[in-house]
C-alpha cells in the first residue's frame, strides 16, 4: 500500500516538475527580465519545494476519494453528460479563483505573511520561474485548497480537473512574466499581478485568473503600475531572514488602465 502511494507521488511529482520546467522555461525564453542569478535560483528552489510537498498532498486526497468517496469527482462522462462537462470548465475556474482569492487574503494576514507569504513576495520583480515559488505553508493555501475545494461543491470530471490545473500552472508562469498585456476586462494580466508583487502586506489584485472577484470585493487596482514595468533589467535583493520585503519606490500612474 505505501509503496504504491510512494510510486504515485514519484510519478505525479516528476510530471509536475517537468511541466514546471517546460512552462517556465518557454516563457522565460520570450518574456523574461534580466535579473540576478540569485533571483532565479531562489524562485526555482521554492518552486521545486512546492511541487515536492504538494504532490503527496494531492495523492493523499486522491487515495482518500478512491477509498471513501470524499469528494464529488466522477470518472464517467455519461454520468453527467457532455453539456455539464463543457459548462463545468468555466464553473471550476470560477470556484478555483474564488478559493484562491480568499486563501490569498489569509496569506496577507500579517502573521501569516511574515511566516510564509513574504517568501513569494521576494520575487520582485517576478519572472516566469516565480509562478509557483512558494513554501510548504503557502502550497496548502495557494495550491492545494483551490484545487480541491471546488470538488466538494459540485461534480467535476477527473480529467477536466487535471487538464485545468495543468493549464493553470502555465497561467502562473504567464502572469509572473514580463509579457506586455494589461487592461483585460475578464482576465488578471501580467501587469495586474506584477503590481501585486510591487506591494507587500497591504495589497490589491488578489485573484489569480479572473478580474471578477477583485471587482466584486473592491480590490482591483489598475490605476498604479509596477516600478519595473517596461524596464528590461532590474536588480532586487533576494534572501534574508524572516522580515517582510522592504518598501518599494513610489508608484507611477497609468491613465490607460485606470478607465478599465
Amino acid at each position: 500500500m505505501f509503496s504504491e502511494f510512494l510510486l504515485r507521488c514519484v510519478i505525479s511529482g516528476s510530471i509536475a516538475c517537468a511541466l514546471y520546467f517546460v512552462f517556465a522555461g518557454v516563457m522565460s525564453r520570450y518574456y523574461n527580465r534580466k535579473v540576478g542569478r540569485d533571483v532565479v535560483r531562489h524562485d526555482i528552489k521554492l518552486g521545486l519545494i512546492s511541487l515536492l510537498c504538494g504532490s503527496p498532498m494531492l495523492q493523499a486526497f486522491s487515495v482518500a476519494h478512491e477509498k471513501w468517496g470524499i469528494s464529488r469527482v466522477y470518472a464517467d462522462v455519461g454520468e453527467r453528460g457532455w453539456l455539464w462537462l463543457a459548462v463545468s470548465i468555466p464553473v471550476y475556474v470560477m470556484l478555483w479563483d474564488l478559493t484562491f482569492y480568499f486563501t490569498h487574503l489569509i496569506l496577507h494576514v500579517p502573521f501569516v505573511f511574515r511566516i510564509s507569504h513574504f517568501r513569494h513576495h521576494k520575487c520582485r520583480p517576478p519572472v516566469p520561474w516565480s509562478g509557483i515559488a512558494i513554501d510548504p505553508i503557502e502550497t496548502v493555501f495557494s495550491g492545494i485548497l483551490p484545487y480541491i475545494v471546488p470538488l466538494f461543491v459540485l461534480p467535476f470530471h477527473v480529467y477536466t480537473v487535471y487538464a485545468i490545473n495543468i493549464v493553470l500552472m502555465g497561467w502562473a508562469t504567464l502572469v509572473h512574466s514580463s509579457y506586455d498585456w494589461s487592461g483585460s476586462p475578464i482576465f488578471m494580466t501580467p501587469k495586474d499581478h506584477n503590481l501585486h508583487h510591487h506591494f507587500g502586506l497591504k495589497n490589491h489584485n488578489f485573484a489569480a485568473v479572473l478580474t471578477f472577484w477583485d471587482r466584486v470585493f473592491g480590490t482591483l487596482n489598475r490605476v498604479d503600475r509596477p516600478a519595473w514595468w517596461g524596464v528590461e533589467a532590474w536588480t532586487p535583493k533576494v534572501g534574508g531572514g524572516g522580515a517582510a520585503p522592504a518598501p518599494v519606490p513610489a508608484l507611477q500612474s497609468s491613465a490607460d488602465d485606470a478607465a478599465v
